[in-house]
């Protein structure tokens, strides 16, 4: 009778601790899963900010090449030269 009432401890007592370990185990997965989905909308908001910037700067050097074709020109000459001459160093 003694042991039976042991093993029913044991058993009640190894129970009590899976649970406790699978509530922790849940717990963190679900803070997981929350910060994942936080990190998600932040990266998209990122993105779409960087994305708009883009934009921006892409519109700006389409207007200063619209309004001065020549300096243009020239700048992506020396552009060129510099980024020629560099390469024939190696």
């Amino acid at each position: 009778m003694k042991k039976s009432r042991e093993k029913d401890f044991a058993a009640t007592a190894m129970d009590r601790s899976n649970t406790a370990i699978a509530a922790h185990g849940d717990d963190a997965k679900t803070q997981l899963e929350d910060l994942a989905g936080q990190v998600t909308t932040v990266a998209g908001q990122v993105y779409g900010q960087a994305r708009s910037r883009l934009r921006e700067a892409a519109d700006a050097v389409a207007t200063s090449v619209e309004r001065q074709p020549l300096v243009s020109v020239v700048i992506a000459g020396l552009v060129g030269s510099t980024v020629g001459f560099l390469l024939a160093r190696r």
